[in-house]
């Protein structure tokens, strides 16, 4: 990889580049400041393929930077590792919302540092198998829903939201938070139900467009305390919460749920969608990996409640009526998916 790394400590800069070049096979340049590094940029006659930023720099901070190389056409998806002293919890949050995909902390490891660049090199590896799927799309003069074209499995980046990252970057995100011994954060995963029955009913383009907006209503929901939300394939989203007031899954079932239904995804498509919400797991782990696990705890809860389907619904519908907010289109609503299982339901026992 050809690899720029910025930092004002001429040490650090010298020590990155001595040890990268003698032990690995990536070749790397340097930079003092936010500012030389877009000189190098503008000037390079090829693009860098990774980013070493330090947080703390005058005149323009690696954050700054970060943000700054996001909105260059040519590094919007490339690997930003923030390598800093700077281990404050918000500086975490700052960094991963300007775009980072990797935050290291000094002082480092060097095979840390290897190990985290290995990452890097992966993840511009499957960028450029999803670029090389995208240009034989493009050759092949597909219709406008086919460029949009992926499977319901696919951790789908979705873009222009802020708080909504990647699902690689949410889980380094997350890792970093371990690391940090940041013990207040849970984690806690919602599912649209009957997710592969929306998938066959919609376009592509429609999908993309319900994911896109149920992702903006997770980020204002848990945008108090710059939460980070992705997505992470079979109609799973992840939300990381440092919030201490009391989570219910049926408040937060209610909210979407209601706010799905004007979506201009399911007003379009007349797809019916419902989301359930698991319980929170907390980060707190003695172990790296343990981040990790949590997180899959959390979808493995949503995905458990998604599976009693009747029952949500039911429980959903009672605790409208309980504080007298049911509306007709509450009750339609519940009544058409009841229906539409209940049809599912007598197909598969005919077969």
């Amino acid at each position: 990889m050809r690899i720029l790394a910025v930092d004002d400590d001429e040490n650090i800069r010298e020590l990155l580049a001595t040890s990268i070049e003698a032990e690995t096979d990536h070749v790397i340049w340097t930079a003092s400041s936010g500012i030389e590094a877009l000189s190098a940029c503008a000037s390079s006659p090829s693009k860098f393929d990774c980013f070493l930023l330090d947080i703390q720099m005058p005149e323009m901070d690696g954050i700054e930077l970060c943000e700054r190389l996001r909105h260059h056409k040519d590094y919007e998806d490339t690997p930003i590792l923030m390598l800093t002293a700077m281990a404050q919890k918000k500086f975490v949050d700052k960094a991963f919302l300007a775009g980072a995909t990797d935050y290291i902390t000094k002082p480092f490891e060097f095979l840390e540092l290897t190990s985290r660049l290995q990452n890097a090199e992966r993840l511009i590896q499957q960028q450029a198998r999803m670029q090389r799927r995208y240009e034989e799309i493009s050759n092949l003069k597909s219709d406008l829903n086919r460029s949009f074209e992926h499977s319901l499995s696919e951790p789908v980046e979705i873009l222009g939201i802020e708080r909504l990252v990647g699902y690689v970057s949410f889980e380094n995100y997350l890792l970093q938070l371990s690391r940090m011994k940041m013990l207040m954060t849970s984690v806690f995963a919602i599912k649209i139900l009957n997710v592969e029955k929306v998938f066959r009913n919609i376009s592509r383009i429609g999908f993309r467009q319900l994911l896109t907006e149920i992702g903006q209503q997770l980020t204002e929901l848990y945008g108090e305390h710059s939460d980070l939300v992705t997505y992470r394939g079979n109609g799973v989203f992840a939300c990381a919460t440092s919030s201490r007031k009391p989570f219910s899954q049926f408040e937060l079932e209610k909210t979407l749920n209601r706010k799905v239904r004007d979506m201009t995804a399911t007003r379009i498509s007349g797809v019916t969608v419902q989301i359930c919400a698991g319980e929170p797991v907390s980060l707190i782990s003695l172990t790296r990996a343990g981040s990790l696990t949590s997180l899959q705890n959390a979808v493995a809860r949503a995905e458990a409640r998604s599976v009693s389907y009747h029952e949500i619904l039911q429980m959903s519908a009672r605790v409208l009526k309980a504080d007298g907010t049911s509306t007709q289109a509450d009750r339609e609503t519940y009544a058409a998916l009841l229906k539409a299982e209940m049809r599912d339901d007598k197909v598969a026992v005919g077969e």
